[in-house]
């Protein structure tokens, strides 16, 4: 669900999702979202099999029918709107055995006058993000959330720890009064024009980490739809092993300086993953870093006086346009199988090729964080993808006539998250033959001559994607079909040329990306009609005259 309104003046965008998981065949979290009140929230409910969806159930409408009378401060409407449903929670459960001990938690937020406020009880959580980095506001009222925010845990032990879903506190199990203090957790922020803020349950903050909720909005700032739609479709790729909800709302300026902040993050060098050995990672000369370093420094020119609509990349036809492809990021096979892969041996696959080879249509093949060096090919249809996006790294460092990834075969296929790398000089990183392929927060690194290759009645959509090459974006053959969407694109190499080459017949949709140090053709060979058509809704930086 989405909504725009406007509160007091100022639009707000909104959006909602959720979702079952991978696990769980029913859900017990609720949504809430009244964009023209100002009014978020999201609860989880406890109780198993229909307790804990009466519980949320019953929450969601006595706390909605209190705050449709604006009496009383944000504050009071809170704190009073919880503990209303709180005890009604408790008489029904009081009146059914078979709905003994339910209950539920609950984060409610009310955006008014440039201020949020929050009542919050349990573990579900509200972060506040800015251009500047990603804050939660809440705080978890549970044995493992304690230990959490007092430091005493890093956030994948809190993520992993057995006692994560247990919480001592909870709206429904135990009468309360509704003026009862200590009970409900009251927080007022500021709300600047810039910011937004993201509430959900623990399904999406149990798979995902802080640094990728954060890094998934920013991809899709100024598009609230696919904000939560993302996150959603990451936590299950993650594992999904409970029900998640996404509730998402943005002020006016998010999008606009979230771009500018996206775009330096996206341009600047990759750091080294040194928890893997891997931290001698050396550039490939001096020449690309500073082809580089001016790209950048032009970008963010350009930015200043285009960056409103980059950052929303929400133009009328993108979802018309991107009907080319077929967008598999949230479909599942019934019966699909989860394969997990870890290079410490941790799970039942050491390497990505071993879970490939003993995959099928609609499986999933999951990586966990780490360096695999090694060369993948599969035709098997299963989808690959990082556990946690942007922790997995593929190193080429053999043939450079083969690619690291090679996909074939006549089923869909998604690959996500992955990070892929050139040692030394590459003919292609991604080669793909099969009728529809995603790539999805993927980054491609290195001397590559051909970031993505596609053969012939193939196609592709690149979302979120960040290819930092010394060749061109993508090759593409004769009825080939590609689709590029909020990513950027850089070429190092010392001579300007096309970011997209290949046969005429070939058809391209490109929208809300950065193309940076090209040549004054982004798709080789186009008119320049169609070039002006191509590149609108795109910020390109030109390689300055005279070279680099």
């Amino acid at each position: 669900m989405a909504d725009v309104r406007t509160i007091a003046g100022v639009p707000l965008s909104a959006a909602a999702r959720t979702d079952p998981g991978r696990v769980r065949a029913n859900n017990e979290d609720l949504p809430l979202i009244d964009p023209s009140r100002g009014v978020f929230g999201v609860i989880d409910g406890i109780g198993g099999l229909a307790g804990g969806e009466v519980a949320a159930a019953t929450a969601r409408d006595v706390i909605m029918q209190r705050l449709a009378r604006p009496v009383g401060t944000d504050a009071d409407r809170v704190r009073e709107a919880i503990a209303i449903a709180n005890n009604e929670i408790y008489k029904r459960a009081a009146g059914s055995t078979g709905l003994d001990g339910m209950g539920c938690v609950i984060t409610l937020a009310i955006v008014a006058d440039g201020r949020v406020t929050i009542g919050h009880v349990g573990d579900t959580r509200l972060y506040k993000l800015r251009p500047e980095g990603i804050r939660k506001l809440t705080r978890d009222h549970s044995p493992v959330g304690e230990r959490e925010d007092a430091g005493e845990l890093a956030e994948p032990e809190a993520m992993r720890h057995p006692r994560r879903h247990e919480v001592f506190r909870d709206v429904g199990t135990v009468y309360r009064d509704k003026d009862e203090r200590g009970f409900v957790d009251v927080i007022e922020e500021p709300l600047e024009p810039d910011a937004a803020i993201l509430l959900c349950s623990d399904g999406l903050s149990d798979m995902l980490p802080t640094t990728t909720i954060a890094q998934i909005v920013r991809q899709h700032a100024g598009a609230p739809p696919r904000v939560v739609e993302a996150l959603v479709t990451a936590a299950n790729d993650a594992g999904g092993r409970d029900n998640i909800t996404v509730v998402y709302a943005e002020m006016p300026l998010f999008a606009e300086r979230m771009g500018g902040a996206l775009l330096d993050a996206a341009l600047a060098p990759t750091e080294a993953l040194d928890a893997t050995g891997l931290d001698d990672r050396r550039a490939i000369d001096d020449a690309p870093a500073i082809a580089t370093g001016r790209a950048r420094r032009a970008a963010r020119a350009v930015v200043s006086s285009r960056a409103t609509w980059f950052a929303l990349g929400t133009l009328g036809g993108v979802v018309g346009a991107l009907a080319l492809t077929a967008y598999v990021a949230t479909t599942q096979v019934r019966g699909a199988r989860t394969l997990v892969v870890s290079a410490d041996g941790a799970a039942p696959f050491a390497t990505i090729t071993a879970a490939l080879a003993a995959s099928r249509p609609g499986d999933v093949v999951r990586v966990e964080p780490g360096v695999y060096r090694e060369q993948v090919a599969w035709a098997s249809g299963a989808d690959l993808v990082a556990r946690v996006p942007g922790t997995v790294t593929i190193v080429h460092s053999g043939d450079g006539g083969a690619p690291v990834l090679a996909v074939a075969g006549a089923s869909n296929v998604r690959i996500a998250g992955l990070a892929i790398e050139a040692d030394s000089p590459l003919e292609a990183a991604v080669r793909i033959a099969a009728p529809a392929a995603a790539l999805e927060l993927v980054e491609i690194t290195g001397p590559i001559r051909r970031a993505i290759e596609l053969a012939a009645g193939s196609s592709v959509t690149v979302r979120g994607s960040r290819v930092v090459v010394s060749g061109i974006v993508l090759g593409l053959a004769n009825d080939g079909r590609a689709a590029f969407v909020n990513s950027v694109l850089v070429h190092t190499g010392p001579a300007a040329r096309a970011a997209i080459t290949g046969d005429a017949a070939a058809h391209v949709v490109l929208q809300g990306n950065v193309f940076a140090g090209f040549g004054g053709e982004i798709v080789e060979g186009a008119s320049p009609a169609r070039r002006a058509e191509l590149t609108a809704g795109n910020i390109v930086v030109r390689t300055p005259e005279g070279g680099r």
